[in-house]
């Protein structure tokens, strides 16, 4: 057994996908798929139901799940105190946001803040989808993360922080047939294809997306696509309509439109609980206290 093992074990667990934790690693599904069947055969258990449907922790697999949760969580925080003893310094700090959120507002005041304080670290941006965001903080390739609070808030390891309440909003494109006309609402677009960046599907996150439209009284019809972009793209070229979080950059662009509606959601600024380090505890409090600010002044 080894980390790698662990590693690949704890992503295909978040994604409950072997192709889409390929995708977001960087590694063929067979090389995956061998260091997983080798933890199995050491473990003496299967961790993995696999179907051409969907992949589904077994009994044991949720239980070395937690297991390997918390030695992952132990071992950052033994580094981290390792590092105290050596008087080392972490010259890196990994943040993670949703992807397609317009951030200007976000990034700027938070790398200047945070360089004030530690002007030998360098401070990375990933910006990604909400499973390759859990995915990272999990495997310790991102130290914090931006995103929805109801996809991590369940989590055990995570210290989650709620940090701003967002409206939804539709978007659609200048072509559409509605585009021109005043005082639409969603109910107006019940007829549509409704765009959705959703690799994983599963019923989740089809009652997710169907509780915005309920409201109105219809069931949308569902296109799921690969990530943000490829939404975004569909929806510029009227292949459909999308509801987005009112941060999403797009709703500038000038070749689209968009309506809000009477949703909202939280936004949480989650990390490792055991990743205690002054600097993630510093970059936590700068991120929380901008956005607040942000928030406020609106």
């Amino acid at each position: 057994m080894n980390d790698l093992q662990i590693d690949y074990f704890m992503a295909v667990a978040t994604n409950l996908s072997f192709t889409k934790t390929s995708e977001e690693l960087y590694v063929s599904q067979p090389a995956i798929s061998r260091q997983i069947s080798q933890l199995e055969k050491e473990l003496g258990v299967r961790l993995f139901v696999r179907n051409n449907q969907k992949t589904e922790l077994t009994e044991a697999g949720r239980l070395y799940f937690d297991l390997f949760s918390r030695y992952k969580a132990d071992l950052i925080k033994t580094k981290i105190e390792v590092d105290r003893i050596l008087g080392r310094k972490k010259g890196l700090i990994r943040v993670g946001f949703l992807e397609g959120w317009d951030l200007f507002g976000i990034i700027p005041p938070m790398i200047e803040r945070f360089n004030e304080m530690y002007p030998d670290t360098e401070v990375v941006i990933n910006c990604c989808g909400i499973k390759e965001l859990i995915t990272s903080l999990l495997t310790d390739s991102m130290d914090i993360i931006v995103t929805m609070n109801n996809s991590v808030n369940m989590y055990r390891e995570f210290s989650c922080t709620d940090v701003a309440s967002i409206g939804k909003i539709l978007i659609y494109s200048a072509d559409h047939a509605l585009a021109g006309s005043k005082e639409v609402t969603l109910n107006d677009f019940r007829n549509d294809t409704f765009i959705a960046p959703y690799e994983n599907i599963d019923d989740l996150v089809i009652e997710s997306i169907s509780s915005y439209t309920r409201p109105f009284g219809f069931i949308p019809r569902l296109r799921f696509v690969k990530n943000h972009e490829s939404m975004i793209t569909c929806v510029r070229n009227n292949m459909g309509v999308a509801i987005a979080d009112e941060w999403i950059w797009a709703r500038n662009a000038a070749d689209l439109r968009w309506i809000p509606f009477n949703a909202r959601d939280s936004i949480s600024v989650a990390r490792i609980k055991a990743r205690e380090s002054e600097s993630v505890l510093i970059m936590e409090k700068i991120l929380i206290e901008i956005i607040n600010q942000q928030e406020s002044s609106k």
